[in-house]
């Protein structure tokens, strides 16, 4: 296992950008090749502070999560015919941990909101800072972490939401991560109260 010399955070293998950015001339690659790093970084919680070292080839990526996340919201939205901008949905799932290519993924509750806030959005501008295409990133990923919207407040809860079911996967019940609070949505709440009687009902 690495450790990313910038963030600490333990990654399955090194920011491929860093070997290529020098030879790269497209603003696609150098998207892709900063964001692929997703891919390589462990969600830190739990590694470090839920499951321990011991589960390392099981623990789930930022890229895993997001994923998971954008799915989870797709099958809700459809399921419960939300009246919700599906396209923005997805835009903001899969944006919404983009800064933590540099940030790093960082633990809840370790550093103040604000402080969090701020070293996420300067990792949103390093990342975006050699893109010469127009785009929306950085807007849609202030609309999420400020949930200015129904979309973003929407998918804020998902967020907590999937990592509420993925604690049931890694067999803990989902209640160790404390999020109940904040997941307000109805159709939210009642799907986490049956991952509740699921775990439960599985450990009788």
């Amino acid at each position: 296992m690495l450790k990313d010399e910038r963030n600490k955070n333990y990654v399955k293998n090194e920011n491929p950008y860093n070997k290529y950015k020098n030879n790269i001339h497209n603003d696609v690659l150098s998207l892709y090749y900063q964001f692929n790093h997703l891919k390589n970084i462990y969600r830190q919680g739990w590694l470090i502070s839920l499951l321990g070292m011991d589960y390392e080839n099981r623990i789930e990526s930022v890229a895993d999560h997001t994923w998971s996340v954008t799915m989870l919201a797709l099958s809700i939205i459809e399921k419960y015919n939300l009246d919700l901008n599906i396209e923005k949905c997805m835009k903001l799932a899969i944006i919404h941990e983009l800064g933590e290519v540099y940030s790093g993924d960082i633990i809840p509750n370790v550093i103040s909101k604000e402080e969090k806030h701020q070293i996420e959005e300067a990792a949103i501008d390093e990342l975006l800072s050699p893109i010469g295409f127009d785009n929306d990133f950085k807007e849609l990923w202030l609309e999420y972490d400020n949930a200015k919207t129904l979309e973003a407040d929407f998918i804020k809860q998902v967020d907590k939401l999937e990592a509420a079911l993925q604690t049931v996967s890694y067999g803990l019940s989902p209640g160790v991560l404390k999020c109940d609070n904040k997941i307000k949505m109805p159709c939210l709440v009642e799907i986490l109260n049956e991952a509740y009687k699921t775990f439960e009902d599985s450990n009788q």
